[in-house]
């Protein structure tokens, strides 16, 4: 039973293709506005996608959800600075552990010189713990991030963005390079062993990251890192709970200090897909684009169905059943849209995928996605639907013919 119904649907697909091939240049020019709607229809949802991606690298590099900043200093001091980083780190090391806390980062800034032969930068450092990559989607897709180990390195391990190493003249240079660090009163030669996948654009100067410990070793006596913050990285799932507790046992660890322990990811307060909107109204753009190409398909189908009479009456008369002939017309518009689908999702694909989108797109994207299945998909499935739609009404033309009618037609 299943063999015939298989070999009764593939027998007319044929048929439908050889009529198709037939009617071509009927058909072309309705097809053609259903493929280019089909296109815009996949074009418009990757894009949209990955500007989504993009939207919420930008978003994540302040911290992914949920996490958390604390904050400790002392009410007494006059000068507003923080505690003492050598205070605070103890505290949060404690509490992280008591509620099984896998990632937390001290979040420290200053700013250095940096120079290499003839060149010199300002640079805005970033003193962090090794868990910082994660907790704050940083990629390194030249060389690595750094480790724990690299804090008794002779040579302090850094990694940078490329707009210093650019403006040090390193752009082109193989990984490890070697650059000087001017703070204060101390001068230390550091490796750079990694570099970011993007730079931050509203910044002044190039970023570059440095392990805590080994700031405290090079530059502690000269520049104490005093405004440091903590960033702990918890579970979305009953994160209010868990932030009272942990702002609780980081105040019982740290008495005499104020502190401050709020959730700051974009989670937080809200984090609306600002893509939305374009999103949507591209998308009517298309759907009425799509629309009028099934009109159109739709017209030319009723015309073609019309002159084909006398052929209709002759399946008739050696028998064929009108459920026959009308699953095979409606297999003619399904056919014909499914191959201006697949045109239209291949040109969404070149397009997505061309030079132009990795430049405007695609900058600022750390990990750009692949074209989205979701959009093919979508697009293969609405092509498939409008051509059900527009071969249903041919199709119930083709059933009301009688073989009288054909014989004198």
């Amino acid at each position: 039973m299943i063999g015939r119904v298989l070999t009764g649907f593939a027998a007319a697909v044929i048929e439908a293709w050889h009529e198709l091939r037939i009617h071509k240049l009927r058909v072309l020019l309705s097809l053609v506005g259903v493929g280019v709607a089909v296109a815009a229809l996949s074009g418009t949802v990757a894009i949209a996608d990955i500007g989504q991606q993009a939207l919420v690298e930008q978003y994540e590099r302040d911290g992914r959800p949920a996490m958390l900043s604390v904050y400790a200093y002392d009410p007494q001091d006059d000068t507003g600075s923080g505690a003492a980083a050598a205070t605070v780190r103890p505290a949060v090391a404690k509490v992280t552990e008591q509620f099984q806390i896998s990632h937390a980062s001290m979040a420290g800034n200053t700013q250095l010189d940096a120079r290499q032969a003839d060149r010199a930068s300002r640079v805005d450092l970033l003193v962090v713990d090794p868990p910082y990559a994660v907790m704050h989607r940083v990629v390194t897709p030249r060389g690595r991030w750094l480790v724990a180990s690299d804090a008794a390195n002779l040579s302090p391990a850094i990694v940078v963005d490329p707009r210093l190493l650019k403006d040090l003249g390193l752009a082109e240079a193989r990984l490890p390079a070697t650059i000087d660090l001017v703070g204060a009163s101390t001068t230390v030669s550091a490796t750079v062993v990694g570099v970011t996948a993007t730079s931050d654009r509203w910044m002044e100067f190039g970023r570059a990251y440095l392990l805590a410990d080994a700031y405290e070793h090079w530059f502690g006596a000269t520049q104490p890192m005093t405004d440091a913050s903590w960033k702990i990285w918890i579970p979305t799932e009953g994160s209010q709970e868990l932030t009272e507790a942990i702002r609780r046992s980081i105040n019982a660890e740290l008495p005499g200090l104020e502190t401050q322990v709020e959730r700051n990811d974009y989670l937080a307060w809200g984090g609306n897909d600002d893509l939305d909107s374009v999103k949507w109204v591209v998308v009517a753009i298309s759907s009425v684009i799509l629309l009028l190409g099934a009109l159109s398909l739709l017209n030319v189908s009723v015309i073609t169905i019309q002159q084909r009479v006398r052929e209709i009456g002759i399946r008739r008369s050696f028998g064929a059943t009108s459920g026959r002939v009308f699953f095979s017309v409606v297999m003619e518009s399904i056919v014909a849209t499914f191959v201006a689908g697949l045109v239209g999702v291949m040109i969404a694909i070149a397009l997505v995928n061309g030079p132009w989108t990795a430049e405007y797109v695609l900058e600022g994207v750390a990990d750009p996605p692949p074209f989205p299945l979701s959009a093919a998909a979508l697009g293969m499935g609405v092509s498939l639907l409008v051509g059900a739609l527009a071969g249903v009404l041919p199709a119930l033309i083709a059933v009301r013919v009688r073989i009288v009618d054909a014989i004198r037609f």
